[in-house]
């Protein structure tokens, strides 16, 4: 599929986390941003546990609130389990972290996730296009048209 010529400050390829979370905050002070992803959102993917640093990255994105009523299952601690199946001590975050930030973080189903941070990125003002597929970028000297 061929794109219309359009004039972008910024071209992203991938609509994961990271290209979404790029997209939403240039977008937000002012550029004009294309975000390209090969699938369609939803799609299956992997990475589902956050960690409790990550509440100030969807705080600088303005998705806190929309995580808290999420239907994801909010998670306080970790433990770890050995292949022999010992299991480590839990670590609670509030006893390390601050309660009401990063002591609480995220069990997230990616399908759902993804989607909520690329509805961001559009609700922030990125031109978002799906199944659209980079197969090479073409360059004039150091810019890519």
């Amino acid at each position: 599929m061929r794109l219309p010529i359009t004039p972008y400050d910024a071209l992203i390829i991938g609509g994961g986390p990271a290209g979404s979370a790029t997209a939403a905050v240039l977008a937000e002070q002012g550029h004009n941003v294309l975000l390209l992803e090969r699938e369609r959102f939803p799609r299956y993917h992997i990475g589902e546990s956050l960690l409790p640093f990550t509440f100030h990255p969807l705080q600088r994105l303005g998705l806190i609130e929309k995580m808290r009523k999420s239907a994801f299952i909010k998670k306080y601690s970790v433990q770890f389990v050995a292949p022999s199946g010992k299991a480590s001590q839990p670590f609670y975050f509030f006893t390390r972290y601050d309660r009401d930030t990063v002591a609480q973080t995220w069990q997230v189903l990616r399908s759902e996730f993804d989607v909520l941070l690329l509805d961001n990125a559009r609700e922030k003002g990125a031109t978002v296009k799906e199944e659209t597929t980079v197969k090479e970028l073409v360059k004039q000297g150091e810019r890519v048209v």
